[in-house]
């Protein structure tokens, strides 16, 4: 995937292309505030891509600890299982 850098000034005056382009050509586009990094732009489908791999780099995160501290699945589950029944609806 290739990234293209933009100003903020540059980005406002052609936001519409820049949308086009980036998705065009997968490309991802950096937006810069005096030449510094500031936000990204990029494909929708790559948004949805990263925030599947954050999720599921936090269910990792929480198995490793699960493992660590002797909890088990069944456990939360029977635990979580007898909270949701006797919530009333």
């Amino acid at each position: 995937m290739e990234t293209k850098i933009v100003s903020i000034s540059n980005g406002k005056k052609n936001f519409t292309g820049l949308i086009k382009e980036s998705v065009a050509k997968n490309e991802d586009i950096i937006i810069t505030k005096r030449g510094q990094p500031v936000a990204a732009l990029l494909p929708y489908k790559e948004y949805t891509n990263l925030k599947k791999l954050r999720t599921y780099l936090r269910m990792l995160e929480i198995s490793t600890e699960m493992r660590k501290t002797g909890i088990k699945a069944k456990d939360v589950y029977a635990a979580s299982k007898k909270e949701l029944e006797g919530r009333k609806l």
